[in-house]
């Protein structure tokens, strides 16, 4: 089975006012002259290319950067959007929920609209927009997360324009970790740049995992470093601790979901770098970066 642990979905409702410019900018960033890829994040492609991968499942991820950026829709709406979508293509997704800790005692009501109405499987955290996430002030929530027993996925590591780097260092997971144990937590981007940072953390840390999205071009660009990377990963946590995910669709005109699992599936350690004492990736290892290491935190 292969899974896509990290996969956002969308419609110009949901990508309207500032959530819009920073897709914008995102492609600015990569230098892309058409964005339009990344605005189609439909149901319907979506699962048209993850067929063409052989993916199997996808998470779905809500976001609540309302704190910071514009949209027509509301956070609640987000979460409702996804929850739809997941009851009308069950086989295909999971859905995680978007909210924001600052909002107090409404994030955890809502936490548990979505987990109990909605069936909704874990919670995305979005710190870029503006909190560390090991505020004690957010224990509350991460108490009821605990409760639910639910994974959270956390944004680590760098994020488009305007957004906030410092927020999202690694290291502001490292004491969540510790004080709320029975919580899995997977890292997103290996905390890229803070990469060594993000590998430190899940490597102490029983219940923290990381996962790959957003490495799509440094495979397709900088393969050795993408795989000193991944070596460096299954070297200090254990392969059990990498999670296959792609950020679709911001990376699609880079490298499309099927030929970023046909990357992973042909991962092969280069001369130089063999030289350097690292060994080649068993198709055991393949196989659980690819979906059996999400299966097992996603209680599947």
């Amino acid at each position: 089975m292969i899974i896509d642990a990290h996969c956002h979905i969308w419609d110009d409702t949901i990508i309207s006012g500032s959530f819009g410019k920073l897709i914008d900018a995102g492609a600015k960033k990569m230098g892309l002259s058409d964005p339009s890829p990344l605005y189609d994040g439909s149901a319907e492609r979506l699962i048209r290319e993850m067929e063409e991968a052989g993916i199997d499942k996808t998470v779905l991820l809500a976001l609540d950067g309302h704190f910071a950026f514009t949209a027509n829709l509301t956070y609640k709406d987000y979460n409702n959007y996804v929850a739809n979508i997941v009851n009308e293509y069950p086989d295909k997704f999971i859905g995680f929920c978007g909210i924001d800790p600052r909002r107090g005692k409404e994030a955890i009501q809502e936490l548990e609209r979505c987990v109990e109405e909605l069936g909704l499987k874990g919670l995305k955290l979005y710190p870029l927009t503006g909190f560390y996430p090991d505020d004690l002030k957010f224990y509350p929530f991460y108490k009821r997360v605990q409760e639910l027993d639910i994974p959270i996925l956390i944004h680590t590591g760098s994020g488009p324009p305007n957004t906030y780097i410092k927020y999202c260092q690694p290291i502001y997971v490292d004491k969540v970790a510790i004080d709320f144990p029975d919580i899995k937590i997977i890292m997103a981007h290996m905390g890229s740049p803070f990469t060594n940072q993000a590998i430190s953390v899940a490597g102490k840390n029983f219940n923290v995992y990381l996962d790959i999205s957003a490495w799509e071009p440094v495979l397709k660009m900088m393969p050795a470093a993408f795989i000193q990377a991944l070596f460096q990963a299954k070297l200090s946590c254990g392969i059990d601790k990498i999670l296959f995910g792609s950020d679709w669709p911001l990376f699609t005109p880079i490298l499309s979901l099927k030929d970023w699992v046909k990357g992973i599936r042909k991962l092969k350690i280069p001369p130089p770098l063999k030289l350097m004492g690292l060994t080649d990736f068993t198709e055991e290892d393949k196989d659980k970066i690819l979906g059996i290491n999400a299966a097992k935190v996603l209680g599947l």
